[in-house]
């Protein structure tokens, strides 16, 4: 412990992998608060998006460009296509593969919640200025590739 009561930390607030578990941690949790009573979470979000802008995508696309395996997809999609968000359509080119398709109610849910995920992504840059928060969103593109 370090002489003023606080947690010492040792070399954890310089490692990025810490800071960014933190600032995730953060972000879902705000997320929660948002969102959560449309039975949103930030995972589920990413999934319409990319659905919504790529109809017929293939599940292993998806699971690929969400770097997630695939057991994890196919019960995100069980998930969505209980919710009444998604739907699965068997590939017309690949037997067996699964097209994926925004059902109305995923696009009318997307619809309205995206404000709703731009003020929460607002929200956890507030304290950056603008140039801040833009050279965040630049560095971390340049971490991850994306």
């Amino acid at each position: 412990m370090a002489d003023n009561g606080d947690i010492d930390l040792g070399l954890l607030p310089g490692l990025v992998g810490y800071q960014l578990r933190r600032a995730q941690i953060e972000t879902f949790q705000h997320f929660a608060v948002s969102l959560g009573a449309e039975g949103m979470r930030p995972g589920w979000f990413g999934l319409l998006v990319i659905v919504a802008n790529n109809p017929g995508l293939s599940q292993t696309q998806l699971a690929r460009t969400l770097g997630v395996d695939g057991s994890t997809m196919v019960a995100m999609i069980d998930r969505m296509e209980k919710s009444g968000w998604v739907a699965r359509a068997r590939s017309k080119t690949d037997r067996r593969s699964h097209e994926l398709h925004l059902t109305d109610e995923g696009a009318a849910l997307l619809e309205r919640i995206t404000p709703r995920v731009r003020d929460h992504d607002a929200a956890i840059t507030a304290t950056l200025t603008p140039a801040e928060a833009d050279e965040l969103l630049r560095l971390l593109r340049k971490v991850t590739g994306v």
